[in-house]
C-alpha cells in the first residue's frame, strides 16, 4: 500500500507539472512511461532485497545442526547449540531487547540452563515454579512481569506440549519501543516450543549414544580379557593336565594332574565371577513397590534417622500391573535417588552437631499413572554441588531412561530444607 501511494503521488506531480508548463501530450506520455518503468524497477529491486533479507533471517532456522553426524562421530557427542537460532529469533523477528527461554517440568533436566539474548553467563532468575502456577491451560495469555525481579523481562509467554507446560519464554521491551503484536507472541510461542523439544530430543539421543558406546567398549574389553585368559592360561593348563593324566603311572602324578585341573577350574570360575552380569532385581517377582521397600530397608535404612512410607491402596494395586521392563527402569531411578539422598543429603551438618533428624519420605500415588515422590529434609542440591559431592550424572541418565519408557523424572530442591525427586509414569 505504501508503494501504491508513492506511485499515485509521483504520477500526480508529474502530470500536474506537465499541464502547468503546457507540455505537449507526447512528452506527457513519455514522462509517464519513464515514471512507470522507474517505479516498477525500484519495486522489483526492493522485493528482491526483501527476499534476500527474509532468506538471511530464515537461514539459522533451516540450517542443519548435523545432529546425526555428531552422534556418529568417534569423539564424544557434543551438546546441541541452539543459541544462534534463538538469538536470531529474538533480534531479527521479535525485535526484543532481551529474552530468556527456560524449560520447565519433565523436559527441564534434558534442556539444561535457560537460553539468553543477548548471551549472558550468569542469569539469576527467581524460581519459575510460582510463575508456572499462573498458566492453567494452553489458551492462557502472557503474564506481565516485574522487570526488576525478572532481569528486565516484562512478559512471560507459556510454552505447552501434549505433556503440559514445558517452558516459559520471557520477553523484554522491544528495541523500537512499540508493543508486541499477537502474531509476534504466537511466533515466540511456537518457536520456543520447537527449540525446547529439539534440545530435549537431541540431549536424550546424546545420552543414549554415550551409554551405548560405554556398553560396547565394556563388552569389547571383556571379550579381549576372556580370549587372553582362555588362550594364555586356561588352555595350556588343561593341556598339561591331559598330558600328565595320559602318561601317569603313579598316584602322585595323578594327584598333580587333578590339582592342575582344579586350578584351571578356579580360573574359569574367577573369570565368570569378574564378568559383569545383568542381574534383574526382584521387581518381576515381588512387584515394584515391595522390591523398592526391600532395597531401602536392606541397603539404605541405616543412613537415615527415619524412613516414612505413604502408599495409597490404588498405587499398591496398580503398580503391580506395570510391565516388568518399565518397572525396572522406575526401580533403578528410585534407587539412585535414595542412594544420592543417603550419601549426600545429610551434608556437613551431622558432623557439626546438627540435631534435626534426617528423614526420608517415600510417597506413592496413582493419578492416571504412577506418581512416586522421594523427599529428604537434607541440605539440598546447592550445598551438594558447592562441596563437589556428586555430579548429578546418575539422575541425568535415569531421567533419560524414564523418558524412553514414557515417564519423567523431576528434581526440586530448596537449600537447607529439602530435596524432592518426583517420578511420574503415565499409563492408560
Amino acid at each position: 500500500w505504501r508503494s501504491a501511494i508513492i506511485l499515485a503521488a509521483g504520477y500526480s506531480l508529474v502530470v500536474g507539472a506537465a499541464f502547468a508548463i503546457q507540455l505537449r501530450y507526447i512528452y506527457i506520455l513519455l514522462l509517464t512511461a519513464v515514471l512507470m518503468t522507474l517505479f516498477f524497477a525500484l519495486f522489483a529491486w526492493s522485493s528482491y532485497a526483501e527476499r534476500e533479507r527474509y532468506i538471511a533471517q530464515l537461514r539459522p532456522f533451516i540450517t542443519s545442526n548435523r545432529l546425526y553426524d555428531q552422534l556418529l562421530t568417534q569423539a564424544t557427542p557434543q551438546d546441541l547449540d541452539l543459541g544462534p537460532p534463538f538469538r536470531t529469533l529474538c533480534a531479527d523477528v521479535l525485535d526484543a531487547r532481551l529474552a530468556y527461554l527456560a524449560a520447565l517440568g519433565p523436559l527441564a533436566p534434558l534442556v539444561g540452563p535457560p537460553l539468553t539474548h543477548p548471551r549472558r553467563e550468569n542469569l539469576n532468575l527467581p524460581p519459575l515454579t510460582d510463575l508456572a502456577a499462573g498458566f492453567s491451560s494452553p489458551a492462557a495469555l502472557p503474564l506481565p512481569l516485574d522487570p526488576a525481579l525478572y532481569q528486565g523481562a516484562v512478559w512471560a509467554v507459556p510454552l505447552w506440549s501434549e505433556r503440559g507446560l514445558i517452558g516459559v519464554f520471557l520477553l523484554g521491551e522491544k528495541r523500537s519501543g512499540s508493543l508486541y503484536t499477537q502474531e509476534e507472541i504466537e511466533i515466540a510461542r511456537v518457536s520456543g516450543e520447537r527449540l525446547i523439544d529439539t534440545q530435549a530430543s537431541a540431549e536424550m539421543a546424546r545420552r543414549l549414544m554415550l551409554v551405548q558406546r560405554e556398553r560396547l567398549a565394556q563388552t569389547q574389553v571383556i571379550d579381549q580379557q576372556t580370549r587372553r585368559v582362555l588362550h594364555d592360561d586356561i588352555l595350556p593348563a588343561l593341556q598339561t593336565a591331559m598330558i600328565k593324566m595320559s602318561s601317569s603311572q603313579l598316584n602322585g602324578e595323578m594327584q598333580q594332574a587333578v590339582e592342575t585341573l582344579t586350578a584351571a577350574h578356579r580360573q574359569i570360575s574367577d573369570l565368570l565371577h569378574d564378568m559383569p552380569t545383568i542381574t534383574a532385581p526382584e521387581v518381576a517377582r515381588l512387584g515394584l513397590l515391595p522390591a523398592l521397600q526391600r532395597v531401602v530397608d536392606n541397603e539404605f535404612k541405616a543412613s537415615f534417622d527415619a524412613v516414612v512410607w505413604q502408599i495409597t491402596p490404588a498405587a499398591q494395586h496398580n503398580a503391580g500391573q506395570i510391565p516388568s521392563l518399565t518397572a525396572e527402569v522406575v526401580f533403578y531411578a528410585a534407587r539412585e535417588a535414595v542412594r544420592n539422598a543417603a550419601r549426600y543429603g545429610r551434608g556437613e551438618g551431622a558432623q557439626e552437631g546438627e540435631k534435626r533428624p534426617f528423614t526420608l519420605t517415600l510417597t506413592a500415588d496413582w493419578q492416571n499413572g504412577l506418581l512416586l515422590t522421594l523427599e529428604d529434609n537434607g541440605v539440598g542440591l546447592e550445598m551438594t554441588g558447592a562441596t563437589n559431592k556428586g555430579s548429578g550424572q546418575g539422575l541425568a541418565l535415569h531421567s533419560t531412561m524414564m523418558a524412553v519408557v514414557g515417564g519423567t523424572l523431576t528434581i526440586e530442591s530448596v537449600r537447607h530444607q529439602h530435596t524432592r525427586v518426583v517420578l511420574t509414569l503415565p499409563l492408560p
